[in-house]
């Protein structure tokens, strides 16, 4: 697959919008247990009942099905896009290849419920554009506009989805171990992380609603009494899934060699920023099955990094047979 994919550029790089065409409309189709109930999504996402987004949300949410899954394909879409430009620019893999944007298609449809939409998913392009940022400062460390812009996508990816605002460290991780930095780049970072939120307190105060929306954020920030997420109770089959993503992390991870230094720190950064989501997924009540969209932003690097230097082609092809397998899975049990 991996061959085909660097053989013919053109013809890969059309297939990646209609491969997501095919794989959204098969969920559509067979929509399983994506069809809201009571709640959106049947539970499986959490919102909380108040504030700005939840509003949208709710009207979002008394649309037919595929117009629910829509704004879903086009983020997954704009990220796949961003991914395969970020790496076509910086050359992560080694190579020019369209297989990252793969790589998070496949992942992403493997879970097989990740089709409905959540401002989570717009929140995870944001940190995806934090990293085409951070990989343009490992070529021009003085670049402090850049710097700010990379900060100010993490703002905008808190203000969306405030839970990332714990994988924050993470990231500063990876300016440290990538850039050579002073406190200017610190400084300019944290401002470019605040200036989203202080416009959405102005925002607030000319509405008259700060108070009620500040109560809305913080209340996403509160601590599980029991460690094992509620939407891994509701589908057991979702841990499967996990562990499966697990098993090919440790996988990635333990076999990972690349020559290239800057790919082997991203490779680290992203290591750490996904054990930071796991971390968040199991911390907070609040957090549910929407979080696994920002886990796959980490693990699409890290498994394609792996994917493209592996030495023996039946891994690769063994991956994407059990992420296949995945998505086929949950489509059928959701019929039976």
């Amino acid at each position: 697959m991996f061959r085909f994919i660097r053989s013919i550029s053109f013809t890969v790089q059309i297939m990646i919008p209609v491969l997501g065409l095919i794989l959204f409309g098969i969920a559509w189709f067979f929509p399983a247990s994506l069809a809201p109930g009571t709640a959106y999504g049947n539970g499986f996402y959490h919102l909380p009942g108040d504030g700005w987004m939840y509003l949208l949300w709710a009207d979002l949410s008394k649309l037919p099905l595929w117009a629910q899954m829509a704004p879903t394909y086009l983020t997954a879409m704009l990220t796949a896009g961003l991914l395969v430009r970020t790496d076509m620019k910086n050359l992560l893999m080694g190579t020019r290849s369209y297989a990252i944007a793969y790589v998070f298609l496949f992942l992403l449809i493997s879970c097989g419920h990740l089709f409905l939409f959540h401002p989570a998913f717009f929140a995870g392009f944001f940190m995806v554009l934090s990293y085409k940022f951070l990989l343009d400062l490992y070529k021009e460390e003085k670049g402090y506009s850049i710097v700010f812009a990379m900060g100010f996508s993490w703002g905008m990816a808190i203000i969306l989805y405030p839970p990332v605002s714990l994988l924050v460290p993470a990231v500063l991780f990876g300016l440290l171990v990538m850039v050579t930095t002073n406190w200017r780049h610190w400084l300019v970072s944290f401002m470019g992380i605040l200036l989203p939120a202080a416009l959405m307190v102005v925002f607030w105060l000319l509405l008259g609603d700060v108070d009620y929306e500040i109560d809305t954020f913080l209340s996403w920030f509160k601590i599980r009494e029991n460690f094992i997420p509620g939407f891994i109770k509701k589908e057991p089959f979702l841990a499967a899934w996990l562990g499966l993503i697990l098993i090919w992390t440790v996988i990635a991870s333990a076999k990972y060699r690349n020559p290239k230094i800057q790919s082997r720190q991203l490779f680290q950064a992203n290591f750490l920023l996904f054990i930071s989501i796991l971390a968040v997924a199991v911390l907070f009540e609040t957090v549910s099955l929407e979080i696994i969209w920002l886990l796959l932003i980490p693990l699409t690097y890290m498994m394609t990094f792996w994917a493209l230097k592996v030495e023996r082609g039946w891994k690769r092809e063994l991956l994407f047979v059990s992420l296949i397998l995945s998505f086929a899975f949950f489509r059928i049990t959701g019929l039976i």
